[in-house]
């Protein structure tokens, strides 16, 4: 009986495993494998090279450098929410830089969902260059699932401004969830494949990351390679990023999980922001369009909103939020934790913020500490 018993146990591990390397399980294996999600996750996950070049352009230091103060009460929230990097910058200068916990300007840190902007900057260059049609056109173009299923209508402007209609759930936060596949999965195609039709495109926002996920595969279909080395070869090396950074892979290193997950230095999490800050110019070169960088950070408030009360959308352009704060325009690439990148035109300014805040209830989307950053830098701007 002991025997059949312990055959039995071996029969049931070794099938265990087995199914562990099956797209509807892999996500455990993984989980068990690379631990709880955090902006350290380039030191377990697989990892893809995002190269910065080897000409980088220093960021000038503002004759008023680091001589700002920002007032106790707010560098007590700055602290308490377990910030590691806080820096401002204004008229392409680099004016405060502080760093906790042992960061440096050469520490890399995730960037979680702030990455997505990244993703819709690559929409831009894309459209210029009439690698696609136009952002009306049907994602199945790019995305052959989406010719089923009832997301035939589907556009890319949908995905842009979060509002596919899929039944994608953010907030499902279980082991078989479509977060859990596409964070912890082994190939982000598995997981959009689950993206079914629940209510007509173009309608009403809601968060969903799987269509940041569709939009990447749209730039990997439309420029015939990779996440990472776009990044790279159209952000990093033009703009004389300082230092490599990392963009994670799923489990079996197909895809990029593009709907979050780059990991770069504070200081070039900033390039992007002044990109954005320029219109989408960098020195005499145009990365991204003027039209297009306007679009992207201006809310699209034909759509209603589905957490408040179907009122229009304010708050949310093409995968970057705004929000209006003191009288000043904020363009934002905003990541879990508290991954700022702020983008202040008022003040010629660009603020990050990277850390681990812990995530309370929102504030008409927005976390309350979103705030403070923004006294905290007005409190050093000129």
């Amino acid at each position: 009986m002991l025997k059949k018993i312990i055959i039995a146990i071996s029969l049931l591990l070794v099938l265990g495993i087995g199914l562990s390397f099956t797209p509807p399980f892999a996500q455990l294996r993984n989980f068990a494998l690379w631990g709880k999600h955090s902006i350290h996750d380039y030191k377990t996950h697989p990892t893809r090279l995002v190269a910065s070049g080897n000409t980088p352009q220093f960021w000038q230091l503002d004759s008023n450098y680091n001589k700002g103060v920002i007032p106790d009460s707010l560098m007590k929230i700055i602290d308490s929410n377990d910030t590691h990097a806080f820096l401002v910058f204004q008229d392409g200068k680099l004016l405060y830089e502080k760093y906790w916990d042992g960061y440096t300007p050469k520490t890399l840190s995730g960037s979680f969902s702030a990455a997505k902007s990244m993703i819709s900057l690559l929409i831009g260059i894309a459209l210029e260059e009439g690698k696609i049609k136009s952002l009306d056109e049907p994602v199945g173009n790019y995305v052959p699932h989406f010719k089923t299923s009832g997301l035939e209508k589907v556009r890319i402007k949908d995905l842009l401004t979060m509002s596919s209609g899929t039944n994608y759930n953010e907030f499902d936060l279980g082991y078989f969830s479509m977060n859990a596949l596409g964070y912890y999965g082994d190939d982000e195609a598995y997981m959009i494949d689950k993206m079914k039709y629940k209510e007509p495109a173009g309608t009403r926002w809601e968060y969903r990351s799987g269509d940041t996920q569709v939009l990447g595969f749209i730039v990997e279909k439309a420029f015939g390679d990779n996440i990472s080395n776009l990044v790279s070869e159209r952000f990093m090396k033009p703009m004389g990023a300082e230092a490599d950074a990392l963009w994670l892979l799923d489990g079996d290193k197909k895809h990029e999980k593009s709907f979050c997950c780059f990991n770069g230095v504070a200081r070039d999490y900033a390039r992007f922001g002044q990109l954005v800050l320029n219109n989408g110019k960098w020195g005499d070169q145009q990365i991204v369009s003027e039209n297009y960088v306007q679009a992207a950070t201006s809310p699209a408030t034909y759509l209603k909103d589905t957490y408040e009360n179907n009122n229009p959308v304010d708050f949310y352009g093409y995968q970057y939020w705004i929000f209006n704060h003191k009288g000043l325009k904020v363009a934002e690439q905003n990541g879990l934790f508290g991954q700022y990148v702020f983008i202040i035109k008022d003040k010629n300014a660009v603020v990050v913020r990277l850390g681990e805040s812990k995530v309370i209830k929102p504030i008409h989307h927005f976390q309350p500490e979103n705030f403070s950053y923004i006294d905290a830098a007005l409190s050093v701007l000129k």
